[in-house]
């Protein structure tokens, strides 16, 4: 299928999906209103920590409010049109896959779509610190490490939701991985050295979802600017790849059960 079909496909699911969330609107705004006022208690436990800290490595306060802005709208945006990446694992441990496999279009995309409209509350807050953090005219580079810190965030949950294809009862160690990267990226970039940087930055890809993007809105610079938006478009499309390879798997294993 072509993009053109993949984008019809997205705006009539999408569609369909606010229309059922509009049905329950206390719910839709509670859950919305509940995820804001959750990541405000964050924010201002950061304040009230650098009320007392000056600095952690040179990050300071505005730091932390660009890097919430950054991680928590992409972490939003990841909930509200891509739900579904959280359970990829489970899915695939309970023979979900099955039904997917049924539909016409993309596999992983079927998977993956999802409303999860809490998500909404996370993007508005991102929205909200971007505004009261950054000068209009940075406003259109957040909004592209928005983006790029989604493929992260997504290539991540699916590369290791897919690992369920490779070994069994993996549930709850995806969770734990998709739980520590959550937590390293809410944290100042700036408290990790050396090989822990290094880590960051290709095992766990954490500090190109939250932490060069803040570098990046303080101090820019072409070299890291292009590193950050390969290094998410190719591990978004790796980790892609390593779904279709264990989609080969899954299929394979399914066609020898049915024949036994």
């Amino acid at each position: 299928m072509g993009v053109k079909s993949h984008l019809v496909f997205l705006k009539a699911f999408y569609t369909n999906e606010l229309a059922a969330t509009l049905e329950y609107r206390f719910n839709f705004i509670t859950q919305t209103a509940s995820m804001f006022v959750n990541d405000l208690f964050w924010i201002f436990f950061w304040f009230i920590f650098f009320q007392r800290f000056e600095s952690v490595g040179g990050w300071k306060f505005h730091d932390m409010m660009l890097l919430n802005a950054v991680f928590a709208g992409a972490w939003g945006l990841s909930m509200v049109f891509f739900g579904n990446w959280k359970n990829i694992a489970r899915i695939i441990e309970q023979g979900g896959l099955d039904y997917f496999l049924t539909l016409p279009k993309n596999v992983l995309l079927h998977v993956v779509v999802k409303m999860s409209y809490s998500g909404l509350g996370d993007f508005l807050f991102g929205l909200t610190l971007a505004a009261f953090a950054l000068p209009l005219s940075k406003i259109p580079l957040y909004l592209f490490f928005l983006c790029t810190s989604l493929f992260v965030i997504l290539g991540w949950g699916i590369f290791i939701g897919s690992l369920a294809f490779y070994f069994q009862h993996l549930e709850a160690i995806v969770r734990s991985l998709r739980e520590g990267f959550l937590s390293l990226s809410f944290y100042p970039f700036s408290v990790y050295k050396g090989f822990t940087r290094f880590i960051l930055l290709v095992v766990i890809p954490a500090g190109f979802a939250a932490g060069i993007p803040v570098e990046l809105l303080n101090t820019f610079s072409w070299k890291w600017f292009f590193l950050t938006t390969g290094f998410s478009i190719t591990f978004f499309s790796l980790a892609v790849c390593f779904f279709y390879v264990g989609l080969r798997k899954y299929e394979s294993g399914n066609v020898m059960a049915m024949r036994g």
